[in-house]
């Protein structure tokens, strides 16, 4: 039962790990996009087509094959943290609707509130863990005390 215990916290801890990853991967992704944009400018297809494949790993997409539009890959990303859903449902809603600057100023947004998240997710983190895993252990030790 303690075995259940700690595997419930691995899970719980392994999970707020990954969302403070994929924020950071967000955060590549949306610079990559206005990096793309502003040296090249760069149409959002061709965009898509030239970002690594380990930032899109990093974001959560899960398809083989990079995406061909920004419809797609917020669809192919399991997005754990609300708030990172929130702001990537926003960037991708309004991205390649304007002229460049107000692209570069969309990214540079959007950019910040993704960065705000990671410190929040970041500060939260070890605090969760602790959480997590005392309230798996006390679960699964009650368990155990009331099944002796």
């Amino acid at each position: 039962m303690t075995l259940c215990g700690m595997a419930g916290a691995y899970l719980l801890n392994r999970a707020d790990s990954a969302a403070l990853l994929q924020t950071e991967g967000f955060i590549s992704w949306v610079r990559h996009v206005r990096s793309q944009i502003e040296c090249f400018s760069m149409p959002l297809r061709e965009v898509l087509l030239r970002c690594p494949d380990d930032v899109y790993v990093s974001c959560g997409y899960g398809e083989e094959q990079g995406p061909s539009t920004v419809d797609e890959f917020i669809r192919g990303c399991s997005i754990s943290d609300g708030e990172t859903r929130k702001h990537m449902a926003r960037f991708c809603a309004d991205i390649g609707k304007g002229y460049r600057e107000e692209q570069l100023v969309l990214c540079d947004y959007t950019v910040g509130l993704l960065e705000e998240r990671r410190r929040a997710l970041s500060d939260q983190l070890p605090a969760r863990k602790k959480r997590n895993s005392a309230l798996c252990m006390s679960g699964a030790l009650t368990v155990v005390i009331l099944l002796i």
